[in-house]
């Protein structure tokens, strides 16, 4: 499946004709641009599982860009191109900011939820959208609003711009118009959770991306083996200089962060001649990791467990 973003990007550039016969339920339209147009979290679900920023001008400002941009345009395939070529919309150079809000992760199908996308021109967009005559029968767009059906192995999905360049799509079984319209009309519901808020706090925000998952995930299953369970992971990471990143993973004991980090801290040997820093420590229940990379560091790296290659 390609990146949630791509499938966006493709379904705005459809255009379905108009049925002959109006439809009888009322049109559903986007509420008025709120604050959460604004706000980083802004339209994130509460019950999110992962939270996901990426502040894609800091990206595309890193030494690191030039090895990162073909890989992105590789996993997209031809989807940006023609995005570029039709639609005269250049996502790699105009998106601002990526936020994600998924749960239920472990889903074979693939996880639910919302992801906000700023900086994409929605009056290109849309002009783009009436100038194509396309047919995709899975594509349908009323009211500035795009609703995907589902395809074997895919969930449905729903978009509109919330804003001028503000891009708010919902992705799950339940994904449609009037799930996009409650999820426009909630603003910024993590901002009301004590737990997120907590989490949040220890999360260097600034940097170009960070994460948080919390202990409802069942990402964290498979520790049960280990004997523990973790409450929470946060991290983040700053391409502005190289590449610092730390990862904060909180147990239910300050007995199983010490010991967690006695079983890891010889494996981290082989890496210190390979990295400025590395340190794994634990702080109460908490054990960190904090790592702290050259661009040069980086790109070898990247090219001993990817076979990746710096661009020209």
């Amino acid at each position: 499946m390609r990146p949630a973003i791509v499938l966006c990007v493709l379904a705005a550039c459809y255009h379905d004709p108009a049925p002959a016969t109006p439809v009888a339920p009322p049109p559903v339209r986007a509420p008025r641009v709120s604050a959460a147009v604004h706000d980083p979290l802004g339209y994130l679900p509460i019950d999110a599982e992962l939270v996901l920023s990426l502040d894609a001008t800091q990206l595309r400002a890193s030494g690191l860009w030039k090895l990162l941009e073909p890989l992105i345009s590789a996993k997209a395939g031809d989807a940006l191109g023609k995005m570029h070529t039709l639609c005269g919309v250049d996502p790699l150079q105009s998106v601002r900011q990526i936020a994600l809000g998924f749960k239920d992760l472990g889903d074979p199908i693939g996880p639910s939820g919302v992801f906000v996308v700023r900086g994409l021109d929605r009056g290109a967009l849309l002009a783009c959208m009436d100038r194509l005559v396309g047919t995709a029968p899975r594509v349908k767009i009323a009211n500035g609003v795009v609703a995907v059906a589902a395809a074997p192995g895919e969930h449905p999905a729903a978009f509109t711009f919330a804003g001028g360049s503000t891009l708010v799509a919902v992705l799950g079984p339940t994904a449609s118009p009037e799930a996009l319209a409650a999820v426009l009309r909630s603003g910024a519901p993590l901002r009301g959770s004590p737990v997120f808020t907590e989490l949040l706090g220890q999360i260097q925000t600034q940097r170009t991306a960070w994460f948080a998952l919390n202990g409802n995930s069942q990402a964290f299953d498979k520790f049960a083996g280990l004997g523990f369970r973790p409450t929470a992971v946060t991290g983040s990471v700053d391409l502005t200089n190289g590449f610092t990143g730390s990862v904060r993973l909180r147990l239910d004991s300050e007995d199983h962060a010490r010991n967690l980090v006695g079983i890891t801290q010889g494996q981290l040997a082989p890496l210190k001649a390979m990295v400025d820093e590395i340190e794994l420590a634990s702080e109460g229940a908490d054990v960190v990791l904090r790592v702290g990379m050259s661009e040069g560091q980086v790109k070898v790296i990247a090219g001993i467990f990817g076979g990746l290659t710096a661009g020209p």
